[in-house]
């Protein structure tokens, strides 16, 4: 018992250790903390156009994007409806603001129009009456991205940009030049850019519904905060929902440079709970952790506390042991996650001595009837918020990928949280059903797997089941070398020990089937007294495997 207390605290001074080491390396100067990362973006939408009809919905495109990304930490500097003296201040202002960002994102909503290799971003006061106009009455697409790579820093460029252009059609009369939508932008020649358009390179896009936004927006706005999801998987989501929504007409393009992942909302956001299930509200359960004294660690600087809390808390969860969570609480008593720790710390305290006798909580609550509102399953957007308001414990987790693989959707090995091979299986089974692809699961959508997959699960269990008896058997067998006899032995008496140790394992009820006059025979039997011997053995060989078992999976 101490053993398994012992090697979850190990885990989490490490943790602890590792993001002091980070604060450390990100420290700037004696006595300092370092400042927390920058991302500026410059956001324009021109609707009100005065040479050509306006747009219907470039402004509250732009307004949508800029609200997305406020939300996600990034400063904006936005404008809306602007002639060219405004663009060209607004864009100068951006490259002030960059200074000192480690990420700088620009969005374009409105006309824009190709000539040869050059793309131009149209104001609304433009009149273009031949190619030479657009040098001064139009800001080339280059200025802009002349600013954003001045220093090294993730920079991603998004233009709504390729509507069916009235200027395009006026200039390519005078100009061979001139082309419908935009053209391609090239990154190899720099690192750590993303260039996205509405649609491929020379083609059109659609503005969409009046009182809306246009498709490609619409689909960014659904997908540009998703948690813990890269930029480039978020155009991919883009890309495919385009494509759906306007009947395959439109594909937007994406070219990318960037090496690993940049994440828009690298942190996942906990679900709404009522202050006085917990105790306080978030502002002032950090306005009481601030209080906390963070230990004393000489020759290192100051860190960001907050961080730490967020690291060692993931650490326990992954554990999601009594005594991660007790380590958890003594290093943060009031953190922000204190509240679900001792939630869960009493929980396992209550279950711990019938926990041979109990069921996976979450996933058996819930419905497997396979009575469900198709239509509002398909309206049922899953999110890391529905997702931590189901409470699945490790197992409700391993259970729920079981289930994704008995339909034949493929979430790798089983394991006690979800990565990202569990989140692509999610969303590919969200796709099969036509709901969101967010690789979320709601209560619903869980409720909706569990009765699609109940017989398939089953049958899977089953099969999982026997063979791994087998193995078992045939591999204890062999290690005792007792031959015939004594597999048989084993296959009377290790097969049930299996059994009842599979459903501990899972957190099942597992009763014994009643034993037959055969099999009570009196102990004083030589035949008996060496059968129990042998049955003993693989007893013994099974119980320490699985222990072993238990002790390598916390790890």
């Amino acid at each position: 018992m101490s053993f398994s207390v012992r090697v979850p605290r190990f885990r989490l001074r490490m943790a602890a250790a590792f993001a002091l080491l980070l604060g450390a390396l990100a420290w700037v100067s004696p006595g300092s903390a370092a400042a927390p990362e920058r991302r500026v973006a410059l956001v324009i939408g021109n609707s009100a156009y005065t040479a050509v009809p306006p747009l219907a919905n470039p402004m509250r495109d732009a307004k949508g994007v800029s609200a997305s990304l406020k939300r996600l930490g990034f400063e904006v500097v936005e404008g809306y409806d602007l002639k060219m003296d405004e663009m060209t201040s607004l864009v100068r202002d951006y490259a002030v603001k960059l200074d000192g960002a480690k990420a700088g994102l620009v969005y374009y909503a409105g006309h824009g129009i190709a000539v040869g290799d050059e793309n131009y971003l149209i104001p609304v006061d433009a009149s273009l009456r031949s190619e030479a106009d657009l040098d001064f009455r139009a800001v080339n697409v280059q200025l802009v991205l002349r600013q954003m790579q001045r220093d090294e820093r993730v920079n991603i460029v998004i233009l709504d940009a390729c509507r069916d252009n009235p200027f395009a059609n006026q200039l390519a009369a005078k100009s061979r030049a001139v082309t419908r939508g935009l053209t391609a932008i090239e990154t190899q020649s720099a690192s750590g850019i993303l260039i996205a358009f509405a649609t491929d390179p020379r083609a059109t896009a659609l503005d969409g519904d009046r009182d809306g936004h246009s498709p490609f927006t619409n689909a960014l706005l659904k997908h540009i905060e998703t948690p813990e999801v890269s930029i480039t998987t978020v155009m991919d989501r883009v890309r495919a929902d385009v494509w759906e929504a306007t009947g395959k007409k439109q594909k937007p393009w994406t070219n990318s440079s960037i090496i690993g992942e940049f994440r828009m909302n690298p942190k996942v956001q906990l679900a709404s709970v009522d202050a006085t299930s917990i105790g306080n509200s978030g502002a002032a359960a950090k306005a009481i952790d601030a209080a906390v004294p963070a230990p004393a660690m000489p020759g290192l600087p100051s860190f960001d506390r907050a961080q730490l809390d967020v690291r060692t808390w993931e650490s326990a969860e992954r554990g999601n042991s009594a005594g991660d969570y007790r380590a958890y609480l003594e290093a943060f008593p009031a953190g922000q996650f204190a509240a679900f720790a001792k939630n869960r710390l009493a929980s396992l305290e209550k279950s711990a001595p019938a926990a041979s006798a109990q069921t996976t909580p979450a996933v058996a609550a819930l419905n497997p009837s396979p009575a469900i509102d198709d239509e509002a399953l398909k309206k049922e957007v899953g999110t890391a918020q529905t997702e931590t308001a189901m409470k699945l414990t490790p197992a409700d987790r391993r259970e729920l990928q079981t289930r994704l693989r008995s339909a034949g959707f493929q979430p790798g090995k089983a394991a006690a949280t979800f990565g990202p091979s569990q989140r692509k299986a999610i969303q590919a089974w969200q796709k099969s059903r036509s709901v969101p692809e967010t690789g979320f699961l709601s209560a619903l959508q869980a409720t909706a797997l569990r009765a699609q997959t109940e017989a398939a699960y089953q049958n899977l269990l089953a099969q999982e089941e026997k063979a791994a008896a087998e193995r078992k058997i045939k591999k204890t067998a062999n290690r005792e070398g007792g031959g015939e006899k004594a597999s048989r032995n084993v296959t009377l008496e290790g097969d049930e020990m299996y059994k009842a140790d599979l459903a501990r394992e899972r957190g099942q009820a597992y009763t014994p089937p009643a034993r037959t006059a055969t099999q009570a025979r009196p102990r004083t039997q030589p035949a008996d007294t060496a059968a129990s011997a042998a049955g003993a053995a693989a007893f013994g060989s099974i119980i320490g495997g699985a222990i072993m078992g238990g002790i390598l999976r916390g790890r």
